[in-house]
């Protein structure tokens, strides 16, 4: 467990927006309901975009906050010319999302479905930045990066968390974001909303308006899911449960990661509502 000066976690009440003056979109996963009940943890998984330009007070913030892992989905040029800023007891993970060559195989190319090998039908996706989506979801590279994400996640201590970002905190983090949610058994619709909500907060980065639960959940009421943006993360999510049979079949056949990996990663990130 990190060193913090102040445990957050007895003090003071989560919010899903963490509000910080060198960055936005920093968010905590927790509060979601599973299609059982559970609820995913507060302040153990955070997503964000750049923490290349964190005050000094951010860092502080990150500390207390007890956030051992940063895992870093940007491109090594994107993290050698903007620097993630560190703070007290993290551990910096260089995890590109993003294979280094051939990229643009996985943007051009709508025919990476042709090489995978499975049993179950991979669907064709009409939205051409949904394919793009799918083709990572496909890709050897991008497997081996989610793989690594969920890895450290299983490795972190009880009372630690982790946060995961790249340049904006959407498409490498809203994909890993949704892997994720997924296999904690959150639901589509909430998963869809999750991804949704990066827009709505670089909204609020603009008023200077610290966006409190109550809003965010006014927000998320609005949203419509099933049009837009939102075919973007459906096309993750058709992708996965139409062409490995759900969360389970990936984890196994695409991230090789084992069933009781996935029954430790729920026990350790969901929590009866009652407790």
């Amino acid at each position: 467990m990190a060193q913090s000066s102040t445990n957050l976690n007895k003090v003071v009440a989560p919010e899903r927006v963490v509000v910080l003056r060198g960055s936005i979109n920093f968010r905590d996963l927790g509060g979601y309901r599973n299609q059982r009940g559970q609820l995913t943890k507060w302040r153990r998984i955070y997503r964000a975009a750049s923490l290349g330009n964190l005050t000094a007070s951010d860092r502080q913030l990150l500390s207390d906050l007890d956030i051992v892992h940063d895992i870093d989905l940007r491109s090594p040029s994107e993290q050698q010319s903007y620097p993630d800023q560190q703070w007290p007891g993290v551990q910096l993970i260089s995890n590109p999302l993003y294979p280094s060559s051939n990229f643009g195989r996985i943007v051009n190319h709508h025919r990476v479905r042709r090489f995978f090998n499975w049993r179950h039908a991979i669907p064709n996706l009409d939205n051409p930045v949904a394919r793009i989506y799918q083709n990572v979801i496909l890709s050897n590279h991008s497997q081996q990066a989610f793989a690594t994400t969920f890895k450290t996640l299983l490795s972190q201590q009880n009372d630690d968390a982790t946060v995961f970002h790249c340049a904006a905190g959407k498409d490498r983090t809203g994909m890993t974001a949704a892997l994720i949610l997924m296999a904690l058994e959150v639901p589509d619709d909430t998963i869809i909303q999750d991804y949704l909500l990066t827009n709505d907060l670089y909204h609020y980065s603009d008023t200077h308006e610290p966006p409190t639960n109550d809003r965010i959940q006014r927000t998320v009421d609005q949203m419509n899911t099933k049009t837009g943006e939102a075919l973007y993360i459906e096309g993750v999510l058709r992708t996965i449960n139409e062409g490995y049979g759900g969360i389970a079949g990936y984890w196994r056949h695409a991230l090789q990661l084992s069933a009781n990996d996935l029954k430790d990663f729920r026990q350790r990130f969901l929590t009866d509502p009652k407790n």
